[in-house]
């Protein structure tokens, strides 16, 4: 049987993909590109956004164009929170994201009996489920999943739904899997969780705790931390990251506007001033950092100031990039109900200016490190360029490098960067071994 599969959304969802393909291939199926005829496609979801939903919809009926009589299965955030939705739109199996680990009995019992459709959605327990891979073939770096679920109930998101209550994997578990996945040869390694600044706490542990351990691991070269809320990066944290060059010089926080009305709508605990002393005292404790950022243009009841407020704050900060967001209604959640909405129109013009403050912030952050040396892992991919290879600096930098070097694909190297590329940056490769 051969089965497809497609991500849409966050590091988790890659990762968990990686898993559910995992289980499929021990259990004796082929996998093929998503675009290939298949037997059952898995469209992994997400419901961050309006566009999210919109892309899981579409995805599906993609899947149902290429085999009409392929089984489609829809699991994940979306399923979790919208399965009549996903039933509209053609989907044979709904699923929700407590039924990943199981998906294999699920979809093989669908196949047998063929009551379609059907829906499989669990709710969310307390208990965080071990999602473990061998190996992420075709990856240059390996991820980990120690953390699920979201606390918080920021009054424009409806991940906390979608994804249940805070939880953390076991340390433990969490060692033993990255010295498994550093023995099996990835020198870099990526902790990611749906609020992954909140890993251990209600183990009576936090982030450092579990970073003190794996920095132990001896051919662990690097270690990468998806996002981190502004209130979780602490001066504990900092001075942590300055003392380990384990710890990769790269961290995306989400701001989401530097208006401090809308940031009360909002929720967030913090104000415009604490943030921007945040990036200030990360740039001055790790100078090569490289910072990203969540933004929101649009959101309910945004005017021109607090608009403005943002791209001034952003616009003086060393940030390196962003990801925008046009403000979407999610149902049922409070910021659907604010008035007055923000007209389309604006929100898109709003994006278009932010877009370019962006693509001049990249460019300006490259530029800073044109002409000196960088860690970065070599990947398992060749550039665009004809003889050239893909990396990525530990600041997350995409470098095309001169040569090929699929033997390396994984390993962390040194590179001195030698002129920009738009978004990119030349390098040359000066450590082989």
């Amino acid at each position: 049987m051969r089965i497809a599969f497609y991500t849409i959304g966050c590091k988790l969802n890659q990762f968990e993909t990686e898993f559910m393909k995992e289980q499929f291939e021990e259990a004796g199926w082929e996998t093929v590109p998503f675009k290939e005829k298949a037997d059952v496609y898995i469209v992994n979801t997400c419901t961050v956004t309006g566009q999210a939903d919109s892309k899981s919809r579409q995805t599906i009926r993609q899947a149902l164009k290429r085999n009409p009589n392929a089984l489609v299965v829809a699991v994940g955030c979306y399923s979790q929170v919208a399965k009549e939705e996903l039933l509209k739109t053609g989907a044979s199996l709904v699923l929700g994201n407590p039924e990943k680990g199981k998906i294999v009995e699920l979809v093989e019992q669908a196949l047998k009996e063929q009551n379609l459709p059907r829906v499989h959605v669990s709710n969310i327990n307390n208990s965080f489920f071990p999602m473990t891979i061998e190996n992420f073939s075709g990856h240059s770096r390996a991820f980990i999943k120690v953390q699920d679920g979201c606390n918080r109930r920021c009054p424009y998101c409806i991940v906390w739904k979608a994804r249940g209550p805070s939880r953390s994997a076991p340390l433990e578990l969490v060692i033993k899997e990255a010295q498994k996945l550093a023995d099996a040869g990835f020198e870099e390694i990526v902790l990611t969780g749906t609020h992954l600044g909140c890993y251990g706490e209600e183990k009576g542990l936090d982030l450092v705790d579990l970073l003190e351990r794996l920095v132990e691991i001896d051919s662990l070269k690097k270690i990468r931390l998806s996002s981190l809320e502004p209130t979780e990066i602490t001066p504990q944290l900092i001075e942590f990251m300055k003392e380990n060059s384990k710890i990769a010089r790269h961290l995306h926080i989400p701001l989401q506007s530097a208006s401090n009305r809308i940031l009360r709508l909002m929720n967030r605990p913090y104000t415009k001033e604490e943030f921007e002393d945040l990036v200030m005292k990360l740039a001055e404790a790790l100078p090569d950092v490289g910072i990203g950022v969540d933004v929101i243009v649009g959101f309910p009841t945004e005017e021109e100031e607090d608009f403005e407020e943002t791209y001034r704050l952003i616009e003086k900060l060393p940030i390196y990039y962003m990801h925008i967001f046009p403000y979407s209604p999610r149902p049922n959640t409070p910021a659907a109900y604010m008035r007055p909405q923000v007209r389309p129109d604006i929100k898109r013009r709003r994006w278009e200016i932010m877009n370019q403050l962006k693509d001049a912030k990249k460019k300006y952050f490259i530029e800073r490190f044109i002409g000196k040396e960088l860690e970065g892992v070599i990947e398992n991919r060749p550039a665009s360029e004809k003889g050239y290879w893909s990396a990525l600096t530990e600041n997350y930098i995409p470098l095309v490098v001169k040569g090929q070097f699929p033997q390396l694909a994984g390993k962390v190297k040194r590179f001195k960067l030698i002129q920009r590329l738009d978004h990119r940056a030349e390098a040359l490769l000066l450590t082989w071994r």
